[in-house]
């Protein structure tokens, strides 16, 4: 299972989901599929929203095992 902590970064720094869609080159429904858990990025997309965010991959995305 796929936690990510995206919508808590973008309101840190002042991003719409639409801005960050744009900024990471996706539409604004990945964005809201991957902050509700329910789309697992590529590497490449999730290395591009923790760049957009400023954080890293290991701090944006958790992944559970259960």
């Amino acid at each position: 299972m796929l936690r990510t902590k995206i919508k808590e970064y973008r309101a840190r720094v002042g991003l719409t989901q639409e801005k960050l869609a744009e900024l990471a080159g996706v539409r604004r429904e990945t964005i809201i599929f991957l902050e509700q858990g329910k789309y697992n990025p590529s590497l490449r997309l999730a290395h591009k929203v923790a760049s957009v965010l400023e954080t890293t991959i290991e701090e944006l995305f958790i992944f559970d095992e259960y």
